[in-house]
């Protein structure tokens, strides 16, 4: 029953997080899906910092979009860039980092790993998804929501268009997660 939610979550959705934009200026930024604070999160493409830009601003509204990453595209300006998924969630709590290939851990019962893992994403959709494993039988699924959601769990952390699953030792781990420098 697990797999089978898992496997139906992968389905094509209308929002495309890896979005590349220019600015007036002709600075490129690559989207990365988060807002805070009535700020949107945007990677610039020739530095590799994170820009938080304040959705009143004139800059915003003048961006446009030229192009869009594929899922493995955009994984891979995010892991070059030392760029990866913080995640949480509730009930029972939890706390995750996501790297290029690493799976850093803690839940509730104060159980910490740190774990190689294999990423794979998505060739069949322009959506990132992306399933993750280990040796150590720890499974997860992260993937965008559509345009009109976020996910959002009421505490410091981004709000985000990224919700995350992850299978540890047959118990099912739900939150959200965002991007940010590793």
């Amino acid at each position: 029953m697990r797999f089978l939610i898992l496997i139906l979550l992968i389905f094509p959705k209308l929002l495309l997080a890896q979005e590349v934009f220019i600015d007036s200026a002709n600075k490129e930024y690559l989207s990365l899906g988060s807002t805070q604070d009535n700020k949107q999160s945007f990677m610039d493409l020739k530095t590799g910092a994170i820009d938080w830009i304040d959705k009143d601003n004139a800059k915003l509204e003048q961006m446009q979009q030229i192009g869009m990453l594929s899922p493995t595209e955009f994984w891979n300006k995010l892991t070059n860039n030392s760029i990866g998924f913080y995640a949480s969630g509730y009930e029972p709590h939890w706390f995750a980092k996501i790297t290029k290939n690493r799976l850093q851990f803690t839940n509730s019962k104060k159980e910490n790993i740190a774990i190689k893992i294999d990423i794979k994403n998505s060739n069949v959709t322009y959506d990132f998804v992306a399933f993750f494993h280990s040796k150590n039988g720890v499974f997860g699924l992260i993937r965008n929501l559509d345009k009109s959601s976020k996910c959002e769990l009421d505490i410091a952390e981004p709000d985000s268009i990224y919700e995350i699953f992850i299978n540890y030792k047959g118990e099912i781990f739900e939150g959200c997660a965002y991007l940010d420098k590793l």
